[in-house]
């Protein structure tokens, strides 16, 4: 199997609001996660360069399915797939409680695409430490050419005009 290159970090975008703020990642590629069984077989698990998913056992009902019930493989380690059915759901196992931010991640060409971010977890430490040495954007829309906003860094809110 060829290796991956580490996923770099080349933006952090703390979106605020008048209710919170969105930490938000860019980065030069998404995550590519294969996954293994873990705790029993009741946990798949996939890390990518501080990214991580997690997938989590939970017997499906006739109307209690994950992802509606959308069917989709997810890629083993041993290069077999498990089909999922609704029966693995996103989920967070508690021994990552407070290791994890959950954020926001995508890269700037598929930013300009669709301009949404995709959910994601990922190691605190990596975004603490790219924020000790840069200052972070607060402008969502950064990197969509159709936005008035392409390319500020920094922007002032309606909301915050209003303050």
């Amino acid at each position: 199997m060829e290796e991956i290159k580490p996923i770099s970090i080349v933006d952090v975008i703390q979106h605020r609001n008048q209710h919170f703020t969105q930490t938000m990642v860019v980065t030069d590629r998404q995550p590519v996660f294969v996954y293994v069984k873990v705790r029993g077989g009741a946990w798949l698990e996939a890390h990518d360069s501080g990214f991580f998913s997690f997938f989590k056992y939970e017997r499906p009902g006739k109307a209690f399915q994950a992802f509606t019930g959308r069917e989709f493989d997810i890629p083993m380690t041993d290069g077999s797939a498990i089909e999922a059915i609704g029966q693995w759901w996103d989920g967070t196992p508690h021994d990552y409680d407070g290791l994890l931010l959950r954020c926001g991640a995508k890269t700037a060409p598929l930013l300009n695409e669709c301009n949404v971010f995709q959910s994601a977890k990922i190691d605190t430490n990596i975004i603490d430490a790219w924020l000790a040495k840069n200052k972070p954007s607060n402008n969502y829309h950064k990197y969509d050419t159709r936005s008035a906003d392409f390319g500020e860094h920094t922007i002032v809110s309606v909301w915050e005009q209003d303050q």
